[in-house]
């Protein structure tokens, strides 16, 4: 049964906060940035970093992320760095196989769903080793 008072919300705001840089870091031309843009066709004077709102609106997108992962950790006998990484990457998957689908019909580059999903498994993943190990 899921239990809202075995959630570690520190955690989940910890776990928001490191998906919001990996993703900060992961799109910019530190590290697959470039590669990104390249996929997508764009030039760095084509893209802007988005609004305030769209800011807010990631962030919120990252916390339910976080906050479901948590969720899904109270129904495991116990929460540990072992079980929130498997439930992390498990999550990741099935957001990975979910946007393949959209990338198969709207004809994407592989690399371009490749640098996609790689976020998302990796973000799952620490996400979940956090939460894991603290909740």
């Amino acid at each position: 049964m899921v239990d809202f008072a075995e959630i570690n919300y520190v955690a989940v705001l910890i776990a928001t906060v490191t998906t919001m840089v990996l993703g900060f870091l992961w799109y910019s031309p530190v590290l697959l940035g470039n590669a990104w843009m390249k996929h997508r066709n764009l030039s760095k004077n084509e893209i802007s970093g988005g609004g305030a709102m769209t800011y807010v609106l990631t962030a919120l997108t990252a916390l339910g992320g976080s906050f479901i992962l948590a969720l899904l950790l109270t129904l495991s006998d116990e929460s540990t760095i072992w079980t929130g990484l498997v439930i992390g990457l498990l999550i990741g998957i099935s957001v990975s196989l979910k946007i393949g689908m959209n990338y198969l019909f709207e004809g994407h580059k592989l690399g371009l769903y490749l640098i996609t999903i790689g976020y998302h498994l990796i973000s799952y993943a620490i996400a979940g080793l956090i939460i894991g190990c603290m909740q």
